[in-house]
């Protein structure tokens, strides 16, 4: 009976340390991937929207794209906040009312967590529709980012190339 007492004890402090043990921590869940070929598209769904409000001359639709503290940066022309790109906008379509504008997405990038993401494309601007005043091509560059779950547009810059060949 003597060598049946320490293992007992033995076994009763296994089985004490074994219940006392804590559970394994349960795996928290993966965070659900991002769709980045959606978010892509609805990127370009925006911008579709906002070339929609810009051709219709609807300047507070065009700016309504961008953060309340977006910023836009064109040939040495810079507007900071949505109000003084309203504003810009309203100027230029005033200084010429039959201009017309036009651009093409070339790349969207989202970022892999799906809240930034920029788009590339190239535009033509012809400041009297169709007058003799040659159109302006340039390039641009637009970064987006998520807030409060709808994309906006952060910083739009562009540069104007060259002007387009009479013809």
């Amino acid at each position: 009976m003597r060598n049946l007492i320490p293992a007992v004890s033995a076994i009763a402090l296994l089985t004490l340390v074994a219940c006392a043990a804590p559970e394994p921590a349960a795996e928290e869940p993966a965070a659900p991937a991002v769709d980045l070929a959606a978010e892509a598209q609805a990127v370009r769904d925006l911008s579709a929207k906002w070339l929609a409000a810009a051709q219709a001359k609807d300047e507070a639709a065009a700016a309504a794209v961008f953060a309340e503290d977006g910023v836009t940066i064109f040939d040495g022309t810079i507007d900071v906040g949505r109000a003084a790109i309203q504003a810009s906008n309203e100027a230029e379509n005033a200084e010429n009312p039959d201009s017309t504008i036009t651009w093409t997405t070339t790349e969207v990038h989202v970022a892999e967590a799906g809240d930034m993401a920029y788009e590339r494309g190239n535009w033509t601007f012809d400041p009297d529709g169709e007058g003799a005043a040659p159109a302006e091509l340039g390039e641009f560059v637009t970064v987006y980012r998520k807030i409060d779950g709808a994309w906006m547009v952060v910083a739009d810059a562009g540069t104007t190339l060259e002007a387009a060949s009479a013809e």
